[in-house]
C-alpha cells in the first residue's frame, strides 16, 4: 500500500466500456473507492479521514460509496481481508520450500511487504482502531493466528527434517519469528532510511534467524 502521492486513483475508476457487464463495472467503482480510503486513511487516519473526501478522491457520490461500503468498520474490515490476500502467495511459497530456507525467504518477502511507508503508517492506523474496536481486533488477530500457524508448521517440518533445532518450543519460536520480522520491517522504514543500511539490516535479520534456528 503506497502513500497517497503515489495513488492514481482517478486511472483506477476509468469511464466503462461498451463491453464491461454491470457487475464489472460495480466491480471497478468499488475497487476505486476502496483504494481511494486506504489513501486517505493513510493521509489522514481513520478518524479524520471521512466517507465524503473517500468519495472525493474515488470520483463518485458520497451516497455511491455508502451503498459498497455502509460504515468505515467495514472499509477497515475489508483492509483485513485484503492483507490476507496479499500474504497468501507469501503463505503458499512457504509451504512449498524447504522448511529453512522457506522461512528465510519468507522473512525477505514480508519484510518488504511490510516495510512500505504506506504499510507502516495503515498498520498503525489499524493497532489503534483495534485497541477500541473489539470486533476489529478480532479480525486482525485471526490474521496473526494464520500467520502464526504457517510459521509453526513449517518450524515442525524442519525440525523433523534435521533442519531447525527440536529443542524449541514451536508455537512460540514461531510468534518470536513473526514478531521480528514485523519489528524489522518498522525499523527499516523509520530508521534505517538508506537502502544501503535497509539491505544490511535485511542480511542481520536473516543471520539471527539462522543462529536461532539452526541445531
Amino acid at each position: 500500500m503506497n502513500n497517497r502521492s503515489d495513488c492514481d486513483i482517478l486511472d483506477v475508476m476509468k469511464k466503462p466500456h461498451p463491453s464491461q457487464t454491470r457487475e464489472e463495472t460495480t466491480s471497478l467503482r468499488r475497487e476505486a473507492i476502496f483504494q481511494a480510503a486506504l489513501c486517505c486513511f493513510v493521509e489522514k487516519g481513520f478518524h479524520q479521514a471521512s466517507m465524503r473526501d473517500i468519495a472525493a478522491l474515488a470520483g463518485v457520490s458520497v451516497g455511491n460509496v455508502y451503498n459498497h461500503f455502509p460504515s468505515k468498520e467495514v472499509l477497515i474490515a475489508e483492509i483485513a481481508a485484503l492483507e490476507m490476500r496479499e500474504l497468501a502467495p507469501l503463505l503458499l511459497a512457504l509451504e512449498r520450500a524447504t522448511p529453512l530456507s522457506g522461512l528465510l525467504k519468507f522473512a525477505r518477502d514480508y519484510t518488504a511487504l511490510s516495510s512500505e511507508p504506506g504499510s507502516v503508517m495503515l498498520s498503525s492506523e489499524v493497532i489503534a482502531e483495534s485497541a477500541r474496536n473489539p470486533v476489529l481486533a478480532g479480525l486482525f488477530a485471526d490474521n496473526h493466528r494464520n500467520l502464526v500457524a504457517a510459521l509453526r508448521r513449517t518450524l515442525q517440518a524442519g525440525m523433523q527434517a534435521g533442519e531447525i533445532d527440536p529443542a524449541l518450543p514451536a508455537d512460540t519460536t514461531a510468534a518470536l519469528v513473526l514478531d521480528a520480522i514485523e519489528g524489522h520491517a518498522l525499523r527499516a522504514v523509520l530508521f534505517a532510511s538508506k537502502k544501503v543500511q535497509r539491505k544490511r539490516t535485511e542480511d542481520e535479520l536473516g543471520l539471527l534467524l539462522r543462529k536461532l534456528l539452526q541445531p
